[in-house]
């Protein structure tokens, strides 16, 4: 357990996951991308956990098994943009900030800069370990 999950519990997590998605599914820049999932409430969930394990949790709190997660591979195929991401980054500090207290809020919006950056590097920028990807027969 982190300092931040025991200021935290999993509910607590998954109503900042839902108000968060509640923002970016009405947001008219981003809220495409959520369209095709099928059960939401089961999509927030995943994310809670998600969140909870990355925030420090364990899988002993976790209501289910935990599932697997393959969020870089997810984002690049829906084609996320620097501006789509920009976008996200600003919707979950407003909802974390609205959500938590001021210290709780900080705390969680450093991990997700962390991993905001991680996923840029190789879901935008296509990046590997300092390495650009490229496709076949194409030129770095």
């Amino acid at each position: 357990m982190s300092w931040l999950t025991e200021q935290l519990n999993l509910k607590d997590v998954l109503r900042v996951v839902q108000r968060f998605y509640d923002k970016a599914r009405d947001d008219a820049d981003i809220g495409h991308y959520f369209s095709a999932i099928k059960d939401f409430s089961e999509h927030e969930q995943r994310i809670s956990y998600f969140w909870w394990l990355a925030l420090g949790g364990t899988t002993n709190d976790l209501e289910k098994p935990a599932p697997s997660f393959d969020m870089i591979n997810k984002h690049i195929a829906l084609g996320i943009t620097q501006v789509d991401l920009a976008i996200w980054l600003k919707l979950f500090k407003q909802t974390l900030d609205e959500e938590l207290e001021t210290a709780i809020a900080e705390s969680w919006w450093s991990k997700a800069e962390e991993i905001a950056r991680h996923l840029k590097a190789l879901a935008i920028d296509g990046k590997a370990a300092g390495l650009q990807i490229t496709e076949p027969g194409q030129k770095n």
